[in-house]
Protein backbone atom coordinates (compact mmCIF):
# COMPACT_ATOMS: atom_id res chain seq x y z
CA UNK A 1 0.00 0.00 0.00
CA UNK A 2 1.31 3.43 -0.97
CA UNK A 3 0.66 6.67 0.94
CA UNK A 4 -2.23 7.76 3.12
CA UNK A 5 -5.82 7.02 1.99
CA UNK A 6 -7.40 9.57 -0.30
CA UNK A 7 -10.81 10.83 0.77
CA UNK A 8 -13.80 11.83 -1.32
CA UNK A 9 -17.57 12.12 -1.03
CA UNK A 10 -18.37 9.56 -3.70
CA UNK A 11 -16.53 6.89 -5.64
CA UNK A 12 -18.08 5.67 -8.88
CA UNK A 13 -16.59 2.40 -10.10
CA UNK A 14 -16.90 2.30 -13.88
CA UNK A 15 -17.08 5.16 -16.39
CA UNK A 16 -19.77 3.72 -18.62
CA UNK A 17 -23.50 4.03 -19.28
CA UNK A 18 -24.48 4.26 -15.60
CA UNK A 19 -21.27 5.58 -14.07
CA UNK A 20 -20.91 8.70 -16.21
CA UNK A 21 -24.38 10.13 -15.47
CA UNK A 22 -23.95 9.26 -11.78
CA UNK A 23 -20.75 11.25 -11.61
CA UNK A 24 -22.18 14.13 -13.65
CA UNK A 25 -25.24 14.52 -11.44
CA UNK A 26 -23.28 14.19 -8.19
CA UNK A 27 -20.80 16.83 -9.30
CA UNK A 28 -23.56 19.18 -10.40
CA UNK A 29 -24.90 18.98 -6.86
CA UNK A 30 -21.61 19.81 -5.22
CA UNK A 31 -20.00 16.48 -4.37
CA UNK A 32 -16.35 15.59 -4.74
CA UNK A 33 -16.34 12.53 -6.97
CA UNK A 34 -13.66 10.00 -7.91
CA UNK A 35 -14.35 7.79 -10.92
CA UNK A 36 -12.38 4.55 -11.26
CA UNK A 37 -12.16 3.00 -14.73
CA UNK A 38 -10.02 -0.02 -15.60
CA UNK A 39 -9.99 0.76 -19.33
CA UNK A 40 -7.95 3.48 -20.99
CA UNK A 41 -11.01 5.52 -21.98
CA UNK A 42 -14.50 6.28 -20.77
CA UNK A 43 -17.64 4.87 -22.38
CA UNK A 44 -17.72 1.20 -21.45
CA UNK A 45 -20.04 -0.83 -23.67
CA UNK A 46 -21.32 2.28 -25.47
CA UNK A 47 -18.42 1.81 -27.89
CA UNK A 48 -19.91 -1.55 -28.95
CA UNK A 49 -23.61 -1.34 -28.11
CA UNK A 50 -26.46 -0.52 -30.47
CA UNK A 51 -27.57 1.82 -27.70
CA UNK A 52 -31.27 1.00 -27.95
CA UNK A 53 -33.46 2.95 -25.52
CA UNK A 54 -37.09 2.61 -24.49
CA UNK A 55 -39.62 4.79 -22.72
CA UNK A 56 -43.37 5.22 -22.64
CA UNK A 57 -44.97 8.66 -22.63
CA UNK A 58 -42.34 10.89 -24.27
CA UNK A 59 -42.82 14.12 -26.17
CA UNK A 60 -41.43 12.44 -29.28
CA UNK A 61 -44.12 9.77 -29.11
CA UNK A 62 -46.81 12.39 -28.63
CA UNK A 63 -45.53 14.33 -31.63
CA UNK A 64 -46.06 11.20 -33.73
CA UNK A 65 -49.51 10.42 -32.34
CA UNK A 66 -48.37 7.49 -30.17
CA UNK A 67 -50.33 7.27 -26.93
CA UNK A 68 -48.11 5.58 -24.36
CA UNK A 69 -47.28 5.74 -20.66
CA UNK A 70 -44.93 4.23 -18.06
CA UNK A 71 -47.78 1.95 -16.97
CA UNK A 72 -48.18 0.53 -20.47
CA UNK A 73 -44.41 0.18 -20.73
CA UNK A 74 -44.37 -1.74 -17.44
CA UNK A 75 -47.12 -4.08 -18.60
CA UNK A 76 -45.29 -4.79 -21.85
CA UNK A 77 -41.99 -5.55 -20.11
CA UNK A 78 -43.70 -7.99 -17.79
CA UNK A 79 -45.57 -9.59 -20.72
CA UNK A 80 -42.42 -10.09 -22.78
CA UNK A 81 -40.46 -11.40 -19.79
CA UNK A 82 -43.35 -13.69 -18.79
CA UNK A 83 -43.22 -12.03 -15.35
CA UNK A 84 -39.63 -13.15 -14.77
CA UNK A 85 -38.28 -9.59 -14.53
CA UNK A 86 -38.13 -7.88 -11.12
CA UNK A 87 -41.40 -5.89 -10.97
CA UNK A 88 -40.13 -3.40 -8.38
CA UNK A 89 -37.09 -2.42 -10.42
CA UNK A 90 -38.97 -2.52 -13.71
CA UNK A 91 -41.48 -0.06 -12.23
CA UNK A 92 -38.62 2.16 -11.07
CA UNK A 93 -36.95 1.98 -14.48
CA UNK A 94 -40.01 2.79 -16.58
CA UNK A 95 -40.95 5.68 -14.28
CA UNK A 96 -37.55 7.31 -14.92
CA UNK A 97 -37.37 6.40 -18.62
CA UNK A 98 -39.36 9.31 -20.14
CA UNK A 99 -37.31 11.90 -18.25
CA UNK A 100 -34.15 10.13 -19.41
CA UNK A 101 -35.19 10.40 -23.07
CA UNK A 102 -36.16 14.06 -22.64
CA UNK A 103 -32.81 14.79 -20.96
CA UNK A 104 -30.91 13.15 -23.82
CA UNK A 105 -32.84 15.10 -26.43
CA UNK A 106 -32.43 18.39 -24.57
CA UNK A 107 -28.70 17.62 -24.44
CA UNK A 108 -28.41 17.29 -28.22
CA UNK A 109 -28.88 13.54 -28.67
CA UNK A 110 -28.73 12.61 -32.37
CA UNK A 111 -32.00 10.69 -32.48
CA UNK A 112 -32.58 8.55 -35.55
CA UNK A 113 -35.55 10.00 -37.45
CA UNK A 114 -37.14 6.53 -37.66
CA UNK A 115 -37.43 6.39 -33.85
CA UNK A 116 -39.48 5.46 -31.95
CA UNK A 117 -40.39 2.19 -33.64
CA UNK A 118 -41.32 -1.42 -33.00
CA UNK A 119 -38.18 -3.51 -33.57
CA UNK A 120 -37.97 -7.28 -33.94
CA UNK A 121 -34.39 -8.21 -33.06
CA UNK A 122 -35.90 -8.87 -29.61
CA UNK A 123 -39.47 -9.88 -28.83
CA UNK A 124 -41.34 -6.72 -29.87
CA UNK A 125 -43.27 -4.21 -27.82
CA UNK A 126 -46.93 -3.65 -28.65
CA UNK A 127 -46.24 0.04 -29.24
CA UNK A 128 -43.44 2.02 -30.86
CA UNK A 129 -41.28 2.86 -27.84
CA UNK A 130 -37.76 1.88 -28.89
CA UNK A 131 -35.38 4.77 -29.66
CA UNK A 132 -31.81 4.87 -30.90
CA UNK A 133 -29.22 7.34 -32.11
CA UNK A 134 -27.88 7.51 -35.63
CA UNK A 135 -24.47 6.47 -34.34
CA UNK A 136 -25.71 3.65 -32.09
CA UNK A 137 -24.20 3.64 -28.59
CA UNK A 138 -21.79 6.40 -29.51
CA UNK A 139 -24.71 8.78 -29.88
CA UNK A 140 -25.32 8.32 -26.16
CA UNK A 141 -21.63 8.79 -25.44
CA UNK A 142 -21.66 11.97 -27.52
CA UNK A 143 -24.05 13.41 -24.93
CA UNK A 144 -22.30 12.04 -21.85
CA UNK A 145 -18.68 12.75 -22.75
CA UNK A 146 -18.84 16.57 -22.96
CA UNK A 147 -20.83 16.82 -19.73
CA UNK A 148 -18.37 14.50 -17.99
CA UNK A 149 -15.40 16.43 -19.34
CA UNK A 150 -16.90 19.60 -17.91
CA UNK A 151 -17.34 17.85 -14.55
CA UNK A 152 -13.72 16.66 -14.51
CA UNK A 153 -12.64 20.27 -14.87
CA UNK A 154 -14.30 20.87 -11.50
CA UNK A 155 -14.95 18.38 -8.73
CA UNK A 156 -14.57 15.02 -10.52
CA UNK A 157 -11.31 13.08 -10.60
CA UNK A 158 -11.00 10.38 -13.26
CA UNK A 159 -8.53 7.53 -12.80
CA UNK A 160 -8.12 5.48 -15.98
CA UNK A 161 -6.31 2.14 -16.23
CA UNK A 162 -7.13 1.70 -12.55
CA UNK A 163 -8.47 -1.58 -11.23
CA UNK A 164 -10.78 -2.20 -8.30
CA UNK A 165 -9.05 -4.68 -5.98
CA UNK A 166 -11.28 -4.76 -2.93
CA UNK A 167 -14.21 -3.04 -1.26
CA UNK A 168 -13.29 -2.11 2.31
CA UNK A 169 -15.87 -2.87 4.99
CA UNK A 170 -15.21 -2.51 8.71
CA UNK A 171 -18.81 -3.29 9.75
CA UNK A 172 -21.66 -5.34 8.26
CA UNK A 173 -23.80 -3.42 5.82
CA UNK A 174 -21.40 -0.55 5.22
CA UNK A 175 -18.33 0.07 3.09
CA UNK A 176 -15.61 2.54 4.06
CA UNK A 177 -14.06 2.80 0.62
CA UNK A 178 -11.98 0.63 -1.65
CA UNK A 179 -8.52 -0.46 -2.65
CA UNK A 180 -7.41 0.14 -6.23
CA UNK A 181 -4.41 -0.82 -8.30
CA UNK A 182 -3.12 2.13 -10.31
CA UNK A 183 -1.32 1.88 -13.68
CA UNK A 184 2.12 1.63 -12.04
CA UNK A 185 0.96 -1.44 -10.11
CA UNK A 186 0.81 0.21 -6.70
CA UNK A 187 -2.16 -0.28 -4.38
CA UNK A 188 -4.01 2.70 -2.92
CA UNK A 189 -6.95 3.07 -0.55
CA UNK A 190 -9.72 5.58 -1.20
CA UNK A 191 -12.10 6.46 1.62
CA UNK A 192 -15.61 7.48 0.57
CA UNK A 193 -18.95 8.29 2.11
CA UNK A 194 -20.78 6.48 -0.72
CA UNK A 195 -19.69 3.94 -3.35
CA UNK A 196 -21.70 3.42 -6.54
CA UNK A 197 -20.82 0.25 -8.41
CA UNK A 198 -21.36 0.60 -12.17
CA UNK A 199 -18.58 -1.71 -13.28
CA UNK A 200 -20.51 -3.64 -15.93
CA UNK A 201 -21.01 -7.36 -16.28
CA UNK A 202 -19.01 -10.46 -17.06
CA UNK A 203 -19.93 -11.08 -20.70
CA UNK A 204 -16.29 -10.68 -21.70
CA UNK A 205 -14.97 -13.36 -19.34
CA UNK A 206 -15.34 -16.90 -20.76
CA UNK A 207 -13.96 -18.48 -17.57
CA UNK A 208 -16.31 -16.65 -15.20
CA UNK A 209 -19.41 -16.78 -17.40
CA UNK A 210 -20.35 -20.45 -16.72
CA UNK A 211 -19.99 -19.87 -12.97
CA UNK A 212 -22.70 -17.24 -12.92
CA UNK A 213 -24.81 -18.62 -15.76
CA UNK A 214 -25.60 -22.18 -14.71
CA UNK A 215 -22.73 -23.66 -16.72
CA UNK A 216 -23.68 -22.17 -20.09
CA UNK A 217 -20.78 -21.38 -22.44
CA UNK A 218 -19.96 -17.82 -23.45
CA UNK A 219 -20.13 -16.60 -27.02
CA UNK A 220 -20.64 -12.94 -27.79
CA UNK A 221 -19.17 -9.58 -28.75
CA UNK A 222 -18.47 -8.56 -25.15
CA UNK A 223 -15.49 -6.40 -24.36
CA UNK A 224 -12.61 -8.17 -22.58
CA UNK A 225 -13.01 -5.38 -20.02
CA UNK A 226 -16.39 -6.86 -19.05
CA UNK A 227 -14.59 -9.29 -16.75
CA UNK A 228 -16.92 -9.26 -13.73
CA UNK A 229 -14.30 -7.78 -11.39
CA UNK A 230 -16.77 -5.39 -9.79
CA UNK A 231 -19.28 -8.16 -9.26
CA UNK A 232 -16.64 -10.36 -7.65
CA UNK A 233 -15.51 -7.54 -5.35
CA UNK A 234 -19.07 -6.98 -4.18
CA UNK A 235 -19.56 -10.70 -3.58
CA UNK A 236 -16.35 -10.82 -1.55
CA UNK A 237 -17.73 -7.97 0.57
CA UNK A 238 -20.95 -9.91 1.22
CA UNK A 239 -23.14 -8.95 -1.74
CA UNK A 240 -25.58 -11.50 -3.14
CA UNK A 241 -25.98 -12.58 -6.77
CA UNK A 242 -29.25 -13.42 -8.48
CA UNK A 243 -30.48 -14.33 -11.94
CA UNK A 244 -28.13 -17.23 -12.67
CA UNK A 245 -31.02 -19.40 -13.82
CA UNK A 246 -32.56 -16.80 -16.16
CA UNK A 247 -30.17 -17.14 -19.09
CA UNK A 248 -31.51 -17.01 -22.62
CA UNK A 249 -29.16 -16.93 -25.63
CA UNK A 250 -29.44 -14.47 -28.46
CA UNK A 251 -30.35 -16.38 -31.61
CA UNK A 252 -27.14 -16.57 -33.59
CA UNK A 253 -23.71 -15.12 -33.87
CA UNK A 254 -20.53 -16.18 -35.69
CA UNK A 255 -17.22 -16.40 -33.88
CA UNK A 256 -14.23 -14.37 -34.95
CA UNK A 257 -11.68 -16.53 -36.67
CA UNK A 258 -9.20 -17.75 -34.08
CA UNK A 259 -11.41 -17.06 -31.04
CA UNK A 260 -13.14 -19.68 -28.94
CA UNK A 261 -15.80 -17.26 -27.61
CA UNK A 262 -15.72 -13.75 -29.15
CA UNK A 263 -18.14 -13.17 -32.00
CA UNK A 264 -17.99 -10.73 -34.84
CA UNK A 265 -19.60 -7.32 -34.24
CA UNK A 266 -23.39 -7.30 -33.92
CA UNK A 267 -23.66 -5.47 -37.23
CA UNK A 268 -21.93 -8.40 -38.92
CA UNK A 269 -24.19 -11.14 -37.53
CA UNK A 270 -26.15 -13.14 -40.11
CA UNK A 271 -29.63 -11.79 -40.87
CA UNK A 272 -31.82 -14.28 -39.01
CA UNK A 273 -34.75 -12.02 -38.09
CA UNK A 274 -37.72 -13.04 -40.29
CA UNK A 275 -39.34 -9.60 -40.09
CA UNK A 276 -36.24 -8.15 -41.76
CA UNK A 277 -35.31 -11.06 -44.04
CA UNK A 278 -37.33 -14.22 -44.58
CA UNK A 279 -35.14 -17.34 -44.32
CA UNK A 280 -34.26 -19.37 -47.37
CA UNK A 281 -31.90 -21.61 -45.40
CA UNK A 282 -32.53 -24.27 -42.76
CA UNK A 283 -31.07 -24.31 -39.24
CA UNK A 284 -29.81 -27.62 -37.87
CA UNK A 285 -28.18 -28.81 -34.65
CA UNK A 286 -25.13 -31.06 -34.30
CA UNK A 287 -27.29 -34.09 -35.15
CA UNK A 288 -28.08 -32.47 -38.49
CA UNK A 289 -31.70 -31.99 -37.43
CA UNK A 290 -33.91 -28.95 -37.62
CA UNK A 291 -35.31 -27.81 -34.26
CA UNK A 292 -37.55 -24.82 -35.00
CA UNK A 293 -39.46 -23.09 -37.76
CA UNK A 294 -36.82 -20.75 -39.09
CA UNK A 295 -39.46 -18.16 -39.99
CA UNK A 296 -41.21 -18.23 -36.61
CA UNK A 297 -42.12 -14.60 -35.93
CA UNK A 298 -41.39 -14.96 -32.20
CA UNK A 299 -37.69 -14.60 -31.49
CA UNK A 300 -38.45 -15.75 -27.95
CA UNK A 301 -39.66 -19.06 -29.36
CA UNK A 302 -36.52 -19.47 -31.46
CA UNK A 303 -34.23 -18.53 -28.55
CA UNK A 304 -35.88 -21.02 -26.22
CA UNK A 305 -35.62 -23.72 -28.87
CA UNK A 306 -31.90 -22.96 -29.20
CA UNK A 307 -31.51 -23.21 -25.44
CA UNK A 308 -32.29 -26.93 -25.75
CA UNK A 309 -29.62 -27.63 -28.39
CA UNK A 310 -26.22 -29.18 -27.56
CA UNK A 311 -23.64 -26.50 -26.69
CA UNK A 312 -26.09 -23.81 -27.90
CA UNK A 313 -24.86 -24.38 -31.46
CA UNK A 314 -26.66 -24.47 -34.78
CA UNK A 315 -25.64 -24.44 -38.43
CA UNK A 316 -27.26 -22.42 -41.20
CA UNK A 317 -27.35 -24.73 -44.22
CA UNK A 318 -28.06 -23.70 -47.82
CA UNK A 319 -27.00 -24.29 -51.41
CA UNK A 320 -25.67 -22.45 -54.46
CA UNK A 321 -29.13 -21.39 -55.63
CA UNK A 322 -29.92 -19.77 -52.29
CA UNK A 323 -26.58 -18.01 -52.14
CA UNK A 324 -27.13 -16.66 -55.63
CA UNK A 325 -30.82 -15.72 -55.48
CA UNK A 326 -31.78 -15.04 -51.86
CA UNK A 327 -31.36 -11.70 -50.08
CA UNK A 328 -27.92 -11.60 -48.49
CA UNK A 329 -27.55 -13.76 -45.39
CA UNK A 330 -24.57 -11.59 -44.36
CA UNK A 331 -25.61 -8.11 -45.51
CA UNK A 332 -22.43 -6.37 -44.36
CA UNK A 333 -20.03 -8.93 -45.88
CA UNK A 334 -18.75 -8.63 -49.43
CA UNK A 335 -18.64 -11.65 -51.71
CA UNK A 336 -14.86 -11.63 -51.40
CA UNK A 337 -15.08 -11.68 -47.62
CA UNK A 338 -17.52 -14.59 -47.78
CA UNK A 339 -15.29 -16.48 -50.22
CA UNK A 340 -12.36 -15.97 -47.86
CA UNK A 341 -14.45 -17.20 -44.91
CA UNK A 342 -15.52 -20.37 -46.72
CA UNK A 343 -11.89 -20.93 -47.71
CA UNK A 344 -10.38 -20.60 -44.25
CA UNK A 345 -12.72 -19.66 -41.39
CA UNK A 346 -13.41 -22.65 -39.08
CA UNK A 347 -17.11 -21.75 -38.76
CA UNK A 348 -17.70 -21.82 -42.53
CA UNK A 349 -17.86 -25.01 -44.60
CA UNK A 350 -18.61 -25.67 -48.28
CA UNK A 351 -18.68 -28.94 -50.24
CA UNK A 352 -20.04 -30.50 -53.41
CA UNK A 353 -22.16 -33.05 -51.54
CA UNK A 354 -24.00 -33.12 -48.21
CA UNK A 355 -21.96 -35.91 -46.64
CA UNK A 356 -18.68 -34.07 -47.26
CA UNK A 357 -20.29 -30.86 -46.00
CA UNK A 358 -21.37 -32.60 -42.80
CA UNK A 359 -17.87 -33.95 -42.21
CA UNK A 360 -16.32 -30.54 -42.78
CA UNK A 361 -18.82 -28.79 -40.49
CA UNK A 362 -18.84 -31.40 -37.72
CA UNK A 363 -22.42 -32.52 -38.31
CA UNK A 364 -24.00 -35.96 -38.32
CA UNK A 365 -23.99 -36.86 -42.02
CA UNK A 366 -26.98 -39.22 -42.00
CA UNK A 367 -29.01 -36.77 -39.95
CA UNK A 368 -28.24 -33.90 -42.32
CA UNK A 369 -29.12 -35.97 -45.39
CA UNK A 370 -32.49 -36.98 -43.89
CA UNK A 371 -33.22 -33.41 -42.83
CA UNK A 372 -32.47 -31.88 -46.23
CA UNK A 373 -34.57 -34.56 -47.96
CA UNK A 374 -37.50 -33.91 -45.62
CA UNK A 375 -37.19 -30.16 -46.09
CA UNK A 376 -37.11 -30.48 -49.87
CA UNK A 377 -40.30 -32.56 -49.70
CA UNK A 378 -41.87 -29.81 -47.59
CA UNK A 379 -40.93 -27.25 -50.24
CA UNK A 380 -42.55 -29.40 -52.92
CA UNK A 381 -45.73 -30.04 -50.91
CA UNK A 382 -45.99 -26.70 -49.11
CA UNK A 383 -46.39 -28.50 -45.78
CA UNK A 384 -43.57 -28.30 -43.21
CA UNK A 385 -43.46 -30.39 -40.04
CA UNK A 386 -42.40 -27.35 -37.96
CA UNK A 387 -45.06 -25.09 -39.44
CA UNK A 388 -42.69 -23.04 -41.54
CA UNK A 389 -44.57 -21.16 -44.27
CA UNK A 390 -41.74 -19.48 -46.19
CA UNK A 391 -40.50 -22.31 -48.43
CA UNK A 392 -38.96 -20.58 -51.47
CA UNK A 393 -36.57 -23.22 -52.81
CA UNK A 394 -35.14 -26.68 -52.11
CA UNK A 395 -31.57 -27.20 -51.01
CA UNK A 396 -30.33 -29.11 -54.03
CA UNK A 397 -27.67 -27.34 -56.09
CA UNK A 398 -24.01 -27.82 -55.11
CA UNK A 399 -21.89 -26.47 -53.67
CA UNK A 400 -23.62 -26.76 -50.31
CA UNK A 401 -22.85 -24.33 -47.48
CA UNK A 402 -22.95 -24.51 -43.67
CA UNK A 403 -22.21 -21.69 -41.22
CA UNK A 404 -21.82 -22.46 -37.53
CA UNK A 405 -23.72 -20.09 -35.24
CA UNK A 406 -23.70 -19.89 -31.45
CA UNK A 407 -26.30 -18.83 -28.99
CA UNK A 408 -24.61 -15.59 -28.06
CA UNK A 409 -24.70 -13.20 -25.13
CA UNK A 410 -25.00 -9.44 -25.42
CA UNK A 411 -25.26 -8.79 -21.70
CA UNK A 412 -24.64 -10.73 -18.50
CA UNK A 413 -27.83 -12.38 -17.23
CA UNK A 414 -26.90 -12.58 -13.52
CA UNK A 415 -25.93 -9.69 -11.28
CA UNK A 416 -25.99 -8.16 -7.84
CA UNK A 417 -29.20 -8.33 -5.86
CA UNK A 418 -30.40 -4.86 -4.86
CA UNK A 419 -33.45 -3.47 -3.11
CA UNK A 420 -35.91 -0.96 -4.52
CA UNK A 421 -33.46 1.87 -3.75
CA UNK A 422 -30.62 0.11 -5.62
CA UNK A 423 -28.75 -0.67 -2.41
CA UNK A 424 -26.69 -3.86 -2.72
CA UNK A 425 -28.16 -6.66 -0.63
CA UNK A 426 -25.95 -8.55 1.78
CA UNK A 427 -26.69 -11.49 4.07
CA UNK A 428 -28.43 -9.27 6.65
CA UNK A 429 -30.15 -6.76 4.39
CA UNK A 430 -29.07 -3.80 2.25
CA UNK A 431 -25.72 -2.06 2.47
CA UNK A 432 -26.16 1.44 3.75
CA UNK A 433 -23.83 3.12 1.28
CA UNK A 434 -23.02 0.62 -1.48
CA UNK A 435 -25.32 1.12 -4.43
CA UNK A 436 -25.32 -0.40 -7.92
CA UNK A 437 -26.63 0.36 -11.40
CA UNK A 438 -26.07 -0.80 -14.97
CA UNK A 439 -25.14 -4.28 -16.13
CA UNK A 440 -23.67 -5.22 -12.75
CA UNK A 441 -27.33 -5.70 -11.75
CA UNK A 442 -27.64 -8.43 -14.39
CA UNK A 443 -29.64 -8.24 -17.59
CA UNK A 444 -32.29 -10.62 -16.24
CA UNK A 445 -33.22 -8.17 -13.48
CA UNK A 446 -35.01 -5.87 -15.91
CA UNK A 447 -35.64 -8.25 -18.84
CA UNK A 448 -36.15 -11.55 -17.03
CA UNK A 449 -35.53 -14.70 -19.02
CA UNK A 450 -35.95 -12.77 -22.22
CA UNK A 451 -34.60 -9.70 -24.02
CA UNK A 452 -36.65 -6.53 -23.73
CA UNK A 453 -35.70 -3.68 -26.02
CA UNK A 454 -34.16 -0.67 -24.30
CA UNK A 455 -34.23 -2.19 -20.81
CA UNK A 456 -30.45 -2.04 -20.43
CA UNK A 457 -29.24 1.35 -21.65
CA UNK A 458 -32.19 3.46 -20.51
CA UNK A 459 -32.30 2.10 -16.94
CA UNK A 460 -28.51 2.42 -16.68
CA UNK A 461 -28.73 6.09 -17.60
CA UNK A 462 -31.77 6.76 -15.43
CA UNK A 463 -30.51 4.83 -12.41
CA UNK A 464 -27.08 6.43 -12.71
CA UNK A 465 -28.58 9.92 -12.69
CA UNK A 466 -30.84 9.00 -9.78
CA UNK A 467 -28.01 7.62 -7.65
CA UNK A 468 -25.75 10.58 -8.35
CA UNK A 469 -28.48 12.90 -7.09
CA UNK A 470 -29.26 10.67 -4.14
CA UNK A 471 -25.62 10.70 -3.05
CA UNK A 472 -25.88 14.50 -2.96
CA UNK A 473 -29.16 14.45 -1.05
CA UNK A 474 -31.04 15.91 -4.02
CA UNK A 475 -34.56 15.12 -5.21
CA UNK A 476 -34.67 11.87 -7.21
CA UNK A 477 -38.30 12.02 -8.31
CA UNK A 478 -38.44 11.45 -12.10
CA UNK A 479 -40.37 14.66 -12.59
CA UNK A 480 -37.55 16.70 -11.05
CA UNK A 481 -34.79 15.30 -13.20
Amino acid sequence: MTGRPATTDLVVIGAGTAGLPAAIEAARHGLRVTVIEKADRIGGTLWRSWGQLSAGGTSLQRSKGIRDSPDLHFDDVMRISKNTADPVLVRLAVSHAPATIEWLMESGFDMDPEAPAVLHFHEPYLLARTYWGRNAGRSVLDVLAPAFEEATAGSVTLELNTELVELLASAPGRVDGLTVRRPDGTLHDIEARVVILTSGGYAGNPELFPRFTAGSPLAGPGSPGADGSGLLAAVAAGGRVRGQERFLPTYGGVLKSGSSWETVHLDDYPALTPQARQPWEIHVNARGERFVAEDAPSVDLRENALLEQPELKFWVVYDATIRREAPALFPTWSETELDDAFAGHPSFAMADDLRTLAQAAGLDADGLARTVAAYNEAVASGRDEFGRTHLPAPIAEPPFHAVLNHGSTLKSPAGLAVDGELRVLGPDGPFENLWAAGEVLGGSTLSGKSFVSGMSVTPALGFGRMLGRRAAGADTDPGSM
